[in-house]
């Protein structure tokens, strides 16, 4: 009974110094429980979350220093390749007395919440470029099963 003891608790103790300052934690929940999962973006980009919370889509949108950004468009479609119109306008200087790297912002009209609904953001700086980011998904609360048409 002792050797599988020894062996479970030798285990662990390797395991511990294995990962011992490797940096790696686990991420705390913020107050509304959500884990951040923002990656870790140039100076220059701009990184786009969203989220349902309570019957409203909740757009986050992070960047390590949002100074070089004047304006950003985020746009909406239910095809993540095209057909994409701008529902949003972020004028950035408005939200930078608050936080220098992140604003929060609603879909004043956010589309059905049974399909699939992609959000991309488009940047203007100061000096008028502009940088289209990749869309990101906004996954239906539940999807719609097709019903059967049963013939008599």
């Amino acid at each position: 009974m002792k050797k599988p003891i020894l062996f479970l608790a030798a285990l662990t103790l390797t395991i511990q110094l294995t990962y011992a300052g490797t940096g790696v934690t686990e991420a705390t929940p913020t107050k509304s429980n959500k884990q951040w999962l923002f990656k870790p973006v140039a100076a220059t980009d701009v990184n786009l979350e969203v989220e349902r919370i309570g019957g409203e889509v909740v757009l986050h949108l992070y960047s390590q220093s949002m100074r070089n950004v004047d304006m950003i468009y985020v746009e909406r479609s239910s095809d993540p390749t095209n057909g994409f119109s701008r529902c949003k306008t972020v004028k950035v200087s408005d939200f930078l007395v608050k936080s220098k790297n992140y604003i929060g912002v609603s879909d004043a009209n956010p589309t059905s919440s049974n399909i699939d609904i992609y959000y991309r953001i488009r940047t203007v700086t100061s000096k008028g470029e502009t940088k289209i980011y990749p869309a990101v998904d906004l996954a239906p609360l539940y999807q719609v099963e097709p019903q059967e048409i049963v013939e008599r």
